[in-house]
Parts: C-alpha cells; sequence; structure tokens
C-alpha cells in the first residue's frame, strides 16, 4: 500500500524494485500483501514502502520518512480515494508505457509486472478513459430538474491525524456506492412542506395508535367498545377531523372497525360504525374514498336490512322507549348505558341533525349512502331500501285517518310511541336514494334489469303507491300545522322526494298509474299541493315587492315553485297515460283558497268551492301577467297539459275556455297554441342537450332524455330523467290537437 508523504516540486523520490525474495522469508519477516494490492509495490514514483531493501535512485534524492504498512484488509481498497495531509497533497496516478522511459523507469522491467505477469500499465488502461463532466454529471442525476438537492449524502473519508499517518483506521469499511434512480425519482419528497406534513402525519398517528391497538380483536368486548365510542368522539372535533382526513386515518379506522366486529351483529360497535360512517359523510369528497371500498356499502345497506323501529337501539333510546322494549329487541342494561352515551353525542357534538330530529341508527346509515355516489350502490342493494322504505312508510295512512277523526297527526312522544313516530328525514333519504335507482344511476348492468322490474313490481302491489300519496299528506299537513313547524323544513323536502319517486314510477307505466289513480286522495292530493304551492309562492312574491324578503324566505319561494312543477309533472303523466283522468279531474271540486281544515283533506267541503279545471286555470292565469323565464315555462307546460284535458272531452274543453282568460275562444286557443309552441321548442333543446351530456359521460348511443312529466325543476334539478323519446311527439300532438281547434273557431 501507498504511504502519504511530503511532494516538492524538487523532490521526488523514485523507489526502484528490489528483485523479488522467497516467498517462505517474505511470510516470515513481513505480512503478506494482498495480491490486489502488488501492482502497486512495484517501482513507484512515489515513494513506495516495502518491507524490502530499496536503492535509492541516483538521480534523485531519497525521502526522509519511510513508513512501512500495516496489514490491509484486501476490500478496504479503494484506489480512486483522494486523502488531503496538511500544505501538500499526494496523488496516486497510473502512468502510460510510454512515459515510463522519461521517468526514468523501465518499462520491461521486472518491477511493472504484477504477481500474474501481467504488464502494470497495461492493468491499469481504463484510469485513462474520459471522465464525465460535470454537465454530464447533473444531467444524469438530475439536479437541474428537481427543486431538491438530490446529490445523496457521500462521507468525505476523515483526514488520520500525525500518528496514523499512512495508515488506515482499524476496522473502517467502505461506504456503498448510492443507487441510481431515474431522473425526477431522486428524492420522494419535494419540498419542505411535504417533509413537515408527513412528520405531522406520524406524530398524529402514534399519538392515535393507542386507539387501534383497543380495537384488535384480541381485547374484550368492552376494550373494543371503548375504543371504537372514543374514535367516533374524537372525530366530532373538527380539527380532529381535519387531521385525520390529512393523515389518511379514515379508511385505517375503517378497516380497524371492521376487524373488530363493527357490523357483525353487535349492538354497540354496529351503532357506533354507522355513527362513523355518517361522520366521515360530512364531506362527501372524504366519503368517495371510503366508499371505494368494496365492503362499505354492502355493509351499511346490510344493517339497514335488519332494523325497523322495533328494534333499532338508538331509536329506541330517542323515544324514551320502556325497559320492556330494550328487552325484547335484545339489548342489555350495560348496552342501553352505552348506546345513551352514544345518542347524546350523536345529537349535542356531532352536528349531524337538529335537535329536534330523532336519532336512530337508519336515519345514520341512509344519511351516509345518500351522500354517497349512486354508482357505489348495486342491484342487490335495492331489496334493503325497498325493506326500510315500506316499514317506514306504514304509520302514514292510519296518521292520516287519526287526524281527520281529530286526533293529534303524530302521536305524542312516549314509552309507546316508538311504533307509530315515522323518521322523515330518513324517509327522504330512502327516497331519493330509489329517485336515483329509478334514474338509472346505480351500477345495474342490463343482466340485472329483470330483477329491478320484479322488485318494483312487488313494491306496487304491496300498495306502495297508497303510501306515498299518504306522506305526501301527512308531509301537508305538517306544513300547515302550527304546531308541528320545527318539521316544516324536513316536510317539505320529503314531500319533493315522494313526487319525484311518483313521477318516475308513473312515466309511460300505465299499471303504475292505475295504482295512484284507484286511491281516493289521490286527486284531491295533487290539486292541494298545485294550489297551496302556488298560493304561498304568491305569498312570498309580495313580500319580495314590500322589501321584506329574507334568504329564508327567497329559498321558501323557489321551494314551492319546484313543489308546484313535480306536481304538474305526476298530473300530466296520468293524464297522458289513463284517458280517465280527464273525468276525474273534471270532476273533482276544489276551493283556490282553501285553508287545508281537517274536514277538507279527502275532498274540499269548502262553500266556495269550484272545478279543479277552473283552479288551474286560475293559476295559468297568474303567470301571464309574469315576465320570469320560470313563469313562461310554467305557462307553457300548462298549455300542453289543457291540450291533453281538452282532447276527446268536449265538457273539459268548454270548461276550460269559459275559465281562461280573453276575449273570445279564438284568441283563448291562440294564446294556448302559441305558449305550448315555445315550451316545445325549449322542452326539445333540453332535452337533447340532456341527452348529448348523458352520452358523453356515459355512452355515445343513447336515446334522448326526458324530464318526467315535462317539467323542470327551477333549483337546477330535474324531476326525472328517462331514456323515451315520446315527449317531443306528444308536445308536437298538442300543438297540432291546438292549432285544429282554434281554426275550428270563427
Amino acid at each position: 500500500m501507498l504511504a502519504r508523504s511530503r511532494t516538492e516540486g524538487s523532490v521526488i523520490s523514485i523507489s526502484s524494485t528490489s528483485e523479488r525474495g522467497s516467498g517462505d522469508a517474505e511470510a516470515s519477516s513481513t505480512h503478506a500483501t494482498p495480491k490486489t494490492l502488488r501492482t502497486f509495490q512495484s517501482d513507484s514514483i512515489l515513494g513506495s514502502p516495502s518491507g524490502r531493501p530499496s536503492t535509492p535512485s541516483p538521480s534523485k534524492a531519497r525521502l526522509p520518512d519511510d513508513v512501512s504498512s500495516p496489514p490491509v484488509r484486501p476490500t478496504l481498497v479503494n484506489a480512486n480515494v483522494r486523502t488531503y495531509a496538511g500544505k501538500s497533497r499526494s496523488f496516486l496516478v497510473a502512468v502510460p508505457q510510454s512515459q515510463a522511459g522519461s521517468l526514468g523507469l523501465d518499462s520491461h522491467s521486472q518491477g511493472l509486472l504484477d504477481d500474474s505477469g501481467t504488464m502494470f500499465g497495461e492493468s491499469q488502461e481504463d484510469d485513462f478513459e474520459m471522465r464525465e463532466s460535470y454537465s454530464e454529471l447533473r444531467e444524469r442525476w438530475g439536479v437541474d430538474a428537481s427543486e431538491d438537492d438530490p446529490r445523496p449524502p457521500s462521507p468525505v473519508p476523515a483526514s488520520p491525524s500525525p500518528k496514523s499517518k499512512g495508515r488506515r483506521k482499524k476496522g473502517l469499511q467502505e461506504e456503498p456506492l448510492p443507487k441510481l434512480l431515474p431522473n425526477g425519482m431522486i428524492n420522494d419528497l419535494k419540498s419542505i412542506t411535504e417533509l413537515r406534513s408527513k412528520g405531522e402525519r406520524r406524530r398524529f398517528l402514534d399519538e392515535v395508535g393507542y386507539l387501534f391497538e383497543g380495537l384488535d380483536a384480541k381485547c374484550g368486548l368492552g376494550v373494543r367498545r371503548g375504543s371504537a365510542l372514543e374514535i367516533v368522539t374524537k372525530l366530532c372535533d373538527i380539527d380532529f377531523a381535519r387531521r385525520a382526513k390529512a393523515a389518511d386515518f379514515l379508511g385505517r379506522a375503517w378497516e380497524v372497525l371492521r376487524d373488530a366486529g363493527a357490523g357483525n351483529g353487535d349492538k354497540v360497535l354496529d351503532a357506533i360504525l354507522v355513527f362513523y360512517a355518517a361522520l366521515v359523510a360530512r364531506d362527501p369528497t372524504d366519503l368517495l374514498d371510503l366508499a371505494a371500498k368494496s365492503d362499505f356499502a354492502s355493509t351499511l345497506h346490510r344493517i339497514l336490512s335488519s332494523l325497523e323501529r322495533s328494534n333499532d337501539p338508538l331509536w329506541l333510546i330517542s323515544t324514551d322507549a320502556g325497559a320492556a322494549e330494550f328487552k325484547t329487541a335484545g339489548v342489555t342494561k350495560s348496552e342501553v348505558t352505552l348506546l345513551g352515551s352514544l345518542q347524546r353525542l350523536i345529537r349535542k357534538k356531532s352536528a349531524l341533525f337538529e335537535e329536534t330530529e330523532l336519532v336512530s341508527s337508519r336515519l345514520l346509515i341512509s344519511q351516509a349512502l345518500a351522500i354517497a355516489s349512486p354508482s357505489a350502490h348495486t342491484i342487490s342493494h335495492l331489496p334493503a331500501l325497498l325493506h326500510s322504505l315500506s316499514a317506514e312508510m306504514n304509520p302514514f295512512a292510519p296518521r292520516v285517518d287519526a287526524y281527520i277523526s281529530g286526533l293529534s297527526l303524530l302521536p305524542p312522544q312516549g314509552p309507546s310511541s316508538y311504533l307509530d313516530t315515522p323518521s322523515l328525514l330518513h324517509l327522504d333519504n330512502c327516497l331519493r336514494l330509489l329517485d336515483s335507482c329509478l334514474l338509472g344511476s346505480w351500477s345495474i348492468s342490463a343482466e340485472d334489469i329483470p330483477t329491478q322490474t320484479a322488485a318494483l313490481v312487488d313494491l306496487r302491489k304491496q300498495g306502495f303507491a297508497k303510501a306515498l300519496l299518504a306522506l305526501c299528506t301527512t308531509c301537508d299537513i305538517i306544513m300547515q300545522e302550527k304546531e308541528l313547524a320545527d318539521h316544516r323544513a324536513v316536510a317539505s323536502k320529503c314531500i319533493e322526494s315522494a313526487l319525484r319517486v311518483l313521477i318516475n314510477l308513473t312515466h309511460d307505466d300505465l299499471p303504475w298509474c292505475q295504482a295512484v289513480l284507484d286511491n281516493e286522495l289521490s286527486m284531491s292530493t295533487i290539486m292541494r299541493l298545485i294550489v297551496m304551492a302556488q298560493r304561498q309562492r304568491r305569498m312570498f312574491e309580495k313580500r319580495a315587492e314590500a322589501e321584506d324578503i329574507d334568504d329564508e324566505d327567497a329559498d321558501n319561494a323557489a321551494r314551492c315553485l319546484d313543489r308546484m312543477c313535480l306536481a304538474l309533472g305526476l298530473l300530466t303523466n296520468l293524464v297522458q297515460a289513463t284517458p280517465e283522468t280527464r273525468e276525474t279531474i273534471g270532476d273533482a271540486l276544489l276551493y283556490f283558497d282553501c285553508p287545508g281544515k281537517r274536514g277538507c283533506i279527502r275532498g274540499c267541503r269548502c262553500a266556495g268551492r269550484t272545478s279543479a279545471l277552473a283552479c288551474l286555470a286560475q293559476i295559468y292565469s297568474q303567470h301571464l301577467s309574469s315576465g320570469s323565464e320560470l313563469d313562461v315555462v310554467v305557462r307553457g307546460h300548462m298549455a300542453v297539459l289543457f291540450g291533453l284535458l281538452m282532447e276527446c272531452a268536449p265538457d273539459n274543453q268548454r270548461a276550460l275556455l269559459d275559465a281562461l282568460p280573453g276575449p273570445s275562444d279564438r284568441e283563448k286557443l291562440d294564446a294556448l297554441l302559441q305558449h305550448a309552441q315555445d315550451f316545445t321548442l325549449f322542452y326539445v333543446t333540453l332535452t337533447r342537450k340532456m341527452a348529448e351530456a348523458q352520452g358523453e359521460g356515459q355512452h355515445e348511443d343513447s336515446e334522448l332524455m326526458e324530464v318526467g312529466g315535462g317539467v323542470c325543476s327551477p333549483a337546477g334539478r330535474p324531476t326525472g330523467v328517462f331514456k323515451d323519446s315520446k315527449g317531443e311527439a306528444v308536445a308536437k300532438g298538442v300543438i297540432a290537437f291546438l292549432r285544429k281547434l282554434r281554426d275550428q273557431r270563427s
């Protein structure tokens, strides 16, 4: 091995190589030099220390220091390592054979041969190849392509102390070369922000690690329940929820809860799991990642299928059920205590619902499922949804009969009220889920369509249409009763969702239309919804004229117009599908300013009642004086509806023409014709744009889309979208009929 020596411009020591001694003598007098190092023990240009005697060259002075090399491990040698020692430096360089003579070296001497007989110059040919420049190295390492320093930390060999000059430190090992990565993948962290974020996530996960440890399947049931309750308690804190989202805590917590047994039948763990899903659903973006898990929707639908009012533990606690009801539901006393704490947590700290809303596991499940993407649901989830809907709407018809007889609409809260008290918000969530299924937004393949059709047929035979109308009637009563003012907002939403489902079911479907008309409350309920919505909207408009309207009143006015358009759409579907609807509506009597007393629920009994056709004509007249774009659409749709009502019904023609404003029948018909044409143009343009939008998002050969009943919601939400091309043909048929009827008038 080479020893460090001072190198001056005038003093260069070149040691000649002595002849080899015998192998036995060399082994006995000094340590054996590794074979790989013997190329450097030949004639050296920098003072080679060796164990053999050497004579100085005649033309060069011998160096004063000659330190023998200690035993060296072969793997520790690196001929390219640079060292620094004071003011002067020594370098180990390869000497070309062509320059060996100028340096006083005999290229053919024995000293230039290594142990294997190979020339020293030939063994160092690679040292004369061109090295990469700094620019080439920067390009290869991607220095300029990254905002971080991509250079891997390379250890700088420490300079030995004077006492250990020329020696390697004992135990020193060669540093491994850094692994070369492609350009742009030098460092997985690109900025200090990511470093800080990663550190924060690690600290957060370390802080909540004990919660996951308590949810291990080997832990006791009480420990798992307590840890699960602690997780949802912390998630009620907005700051903790934000940190949990940044640390990817939400998805991992769902998996840990499932592994701990949540969703497998335990009353407490199941309730905590559905509460956790509802907490995550506060941010739809977070729910997208959680719903992407294979068992999210399936788990919630499975729990929902097993729950009713009689065995929902959170519902029993919210309705102050007695000990007997808890025992019947299979809830122990210790579980009642834990569930009571969970119910108070949901009401007071989660901010999910209003304080007046009754909390239930069914509500938590439907809340999360309604916010999740519709594509997360499949045909296998439909039975659970329909079962929950049917069970929830059973009390409405009896409660309407009780209200008509003089009793309260909703039973007073008490130990026995849990069976008769409905959850309107849960119903609204379930109806929105069913509406998305009917619109084709679920992940239902063509092979599953017969299964869906069969399920809807069974639903119709069970009296679902009658239950929906009873729900609309109940919600309408709630909106009129002052004692139930706290429930008006959710009742309004529930009416809209029920009307959307009815529009989807009755569109071009005679059996469903017949099922609706078979109910004695159908026509009176639909007409009362139309008239009441128009009256309430005009009331809000008068407040606006008086400059006494706020944002809440503006929202209420928009909802009233929504509700009226939806009811008109349902009426249009019935008239279009069943000819007897023309006679039914012609015989219906209604007072336009009916206050909606108990006795008028099944049919208006006010003294000033008139034909339902006259009430529709009055609404049409009120929209004539308005220049609002929405009013133009409404009166255009009503013109098409009037054309359908007058076709093949002479009595309806006379009643409508007598009630419509205008000096003569011809001018009245001419106005109807113009409004119908404007609406048809708008309708065709709208449906084509919707078809194009759906074709771009789903498939190219989609059929024309139609708004249910030809009505578009003023809030920007369509009342229903169908794969149907008959809407345009129906509207054009009405235009042809009105034109012919006008031409017949002199």
